[in-house]
């Protein structure tokens, strides 16, 4: 009998060969108004920006719908050097007709960093469109080296509840992708449950998750 399990992100796509999948996403994305006046200035400098940095899928599709509302075309786009944040988000940029120059080997902003340190951004200028969980350390970096950069947030995890509230006791398994999806978890359930795997995606939701662990046991 296959697993069965529990997965909280966006997209189970990737994970259906692990087992039984149901999907169940507790967070929904919802991009910043591009009325914001801010945003609107950073995006119109779209094309002054030599190197992006996409640091999810969820980044290509908004960055690319709100440059297209802007009049700004993809070609724009693609004659600059993209660094994608690993193989899955690399792939959604290919099928939007981004090719990317670099992907960070580790999904995660250190991964990002090692690939900003193989160019020579003497001359570049960054732009950073993120959410707004980010951590800082790629802006952190950018500063520190001197590197010109403008940054802005892009959107908003959110937590999301689905009207049916899965039996826990149903599965074997629960796959969290992001450290949202553990505070929509807890926020929803009250606690992580003990008697389940709980599987996280990347370093830094495995780090975010054990602290939360460690926070309940303590």
């Amino acid at each position: 009998m296959s697993k069965r399990i529990l997965y909280l992100g966006l997209d189970p796509t990737s994970y259906q060969a692990q087992g039984q999948v149901t999907h169940w996403p507790i967070i929904r994305i919802v991009p910043r108004p591009l009325k914001d006046l801010a945003l609107q200035r950073i995006l119109c400098a779209f094309n002054t920006y030599s190197h992006i940095i996409i640091s999810s899928k969820s980044t290509v599709n908004i960055l690319a719908d709100d440059l297209a509302r802007l009049g700004i075309s993809l070609h724009n786009w693609s004659a600059k050097t993209t660094i994608a944040v690993g193989q899955v988000t690399a792939k959604h940029l290919t099928a939007c007709g981004i090719q990317p120059t670099l992907v960070a080997q580790e999904e995660t902003a250190e991964g990002v960093i090692a690939a900003l340190k193989q160019l020579p951004l003497k001359q570049a200028h960054v732009f950073w469109p993120h959410s707004a969980r980010a951590r800082s350390v790629i802006k952190d970096f950018l500063i520190t080296q001197q590197i010109r950069h403008t940054t802005c947030v892009l959107y908003d995890p959110v937590p999301h509840t689905p009207d049916h509230l899965p039996n826990l006791e149903h599965f074997d398994e629960i796959v969290f992708t992001s450290p949202s999806t553990v505070d929509a978890f807890l926020g929803i359930f009250g606690q992580l449950p003990t008697s389940l795997t709980l599987t996280p995606i990347g370093p830094i939701t495995a780090r975010y998750l054990e602290e939360q662990r460690t926070i309940q046991v303590s």
